[in-house]
């Protein structure tokens, strides 16, 4: 919930993870962010070169607030394009409220990273 907490709406970030754990955990790391901090996101992956020494998995995806899949590619090259509804989050956290839920007596977001204007 700390990206939640930061104000953001999506999260982006790469990936290159290989046949065994990428088949295992990508899809499923990314519905897992998507889903507890109630936000989109997307993720990117090199496409799979088949004469490399190391397998890509692939699957770049957009993952919508709920966690559902709203796009994603296979592991040949391509652009993943798809449209983003920000109503979406908050219709979601109306629904499901679980900042309401968070225990600030019993565990505090300590914010590490000195901010400069």
């Amino acid at each position: 919930m700390l990206y939640r907490a930061k104000g953001a709406h999506l999260i982006c970030y790469p990936g290159a993870f290989n046949m065994s754990t990428g088949e295992l955990l990508w899809e499923l790391v990314q519905r897992a962010r998507a889903a507890d901090n109630q936000l989109f996101v997307a993720t990117c992956s090199p496409s799979r070169e088949s004469n490399g020494s190391y397998m890509i998995w692939g699957h770049s995806t957009l993952v919508g607030p709920n966690g559902e899949i709203i796009a994603t590619s296979g592991h040949e090259e391509t652009v993943v394009v798809a449209e983003i509804d920000y109503s979406a989050i908050q219709l979601r956290r109306e629904h499901i409220p679980v900042q309401n839920q968070r225990r600030g007596d019993v565990y505090k977001f300590i914010d590490l990273v000195e901010h400069k204007p």
